[in-house]
């Protein structure tokens, strides 16, 4: 498990992003199941579980069309920034597509603070979002 995000708090998470709980690593019993950490596979598999989550939430609350790379965006996005995307969601709704790029920028707060992993994160989901272009090596 870890709980490090750079913006000085962080939440007990682990794999590739599966949130353990709110917070700190701090024993509570939803880390039992983790205390020993996890396999390769089990990993997968929680990002898997949580993916098909975030899914489910794109397409219920995204009602124009998306090309396959905004959507993979929204829902990476979703993933990453689980609450308070009522705004976002709007705008795309309405279909200001050439704005989402920008509107990734406003999400990149931690508890006050703007660790520039985070910011990396949203500059890299809004050129996809724009570009349609997979390759993060430039």
């Amino acid at each position: 498990m870890y709980d490090k995000d750079g913006g000085g708090g962080g939440n007990a998470t682990i794999g590739y992003g599966h949130l353990v709980h709110i917070g700190p690593i701090s024993g509570a019993p939803s880390e039992a199941l983790y205390v020993n950490g996890i396999t390769e596979p089990q990993a997968l598999k929680l990002l898997h579980h949580d993916l098909r989550k975030a899914e489910r939430i794109v397409n219920s609350r995204i009602f124009v069309p998306l090309f396959q790379y905004e959507y993979d965006v929204v829902v990476d996005f979703i993933f990453n920034h689980r609450s308070g995307n009522n705004e976002f969601f709007a705008l795309v709704n309405t279909g200001h597509y050439d704005q989402a790029p920008s509107k990734f920028l406003q999400y990149t707060a931690a508890h006050g603070k703007h660790p520039l992993g985070l910011v990396r994160r949203r500059r890299a989901e809004g050129r996809l979002f724009a570009t349609g272009n997979y390759d993060a090596t430039h």
